[in-house]
């Protein structure tokens, strides 16, 4: 009978240690459930105010509104220079790189003003300056500023980012 006590005090013993052992188990998966709860809600509220400009415009909005759009202005540039020492003819094709859809709108719009005003600008060059990288660079400056100005004087948008040059030949 001592016997068959013992066994059964061992059994409630047994017994509540496990029931203790599933207790703590439980509350430290309850823990972690809470942790990883509180830490998805802080990096979502992180990603709404960072997905929020300061005009109310998603992060989404803002990569369309920075997607580049380029405009060829198709026929290539083709002029003569007015030294004619090295070379008699400069041929080039571009791009203008713009991000608002306005501008290449307007560069659409006006492109018989651009291209008569780059081709004045292309053929005031001189072959020895464009015959460097600095004279090519300097020449995209200037091109980016003609084609504002001329966007400019017809009132339309005119925010150029580049000029770019996707062929460039000289003879």
């Amino acid at each position: 009978m001592a016997k068959e006590e013992k066994d059964e005090n061992e059994e409630k013993e047994g017994s509540g240690g496990s029931m203790k052992l599933i207790v703590i188990i439980l509350v430290v998966l309850l823990l972690i459930v809470i942790g990883v709860g509180v830490a998805l809600f802080m990096m979502m509220g992180d990603d709404d105010k960072a997905a929020e400009s300061g005009d109310g415009a998603t992060t989404e909005e803002v990569v369309e509104a920075k997607t580049p759009i380029y405009v060829p202005l198709h026929p290539a540039f083709l002029v003569n220079f007015e030294d004619q020492s090295s070379a008699s003819h400069l041929q080039v094709d571009v791009q203008i790189m713009t991000y608002d859809e306005g501008v290449q709108t307007a560069l659409k719009t006006h492109t018989p003003k651009i291209r008569n005003d780059l081709l004045l600008l292309f053929g005031s060059q001189k072959y020895e300056e464009l015959n460097t990288m600095k004279g090519k660079r300097e020449l995209s400056k200037k091109s980016i500023e003609v084609v504002e100005k001329a966007l400019k004087e017809v009132g339309e948008p005119f925010k150029i980012e580049a000029f770019l040059f996707t062929s460039f030949v000289m003879q």
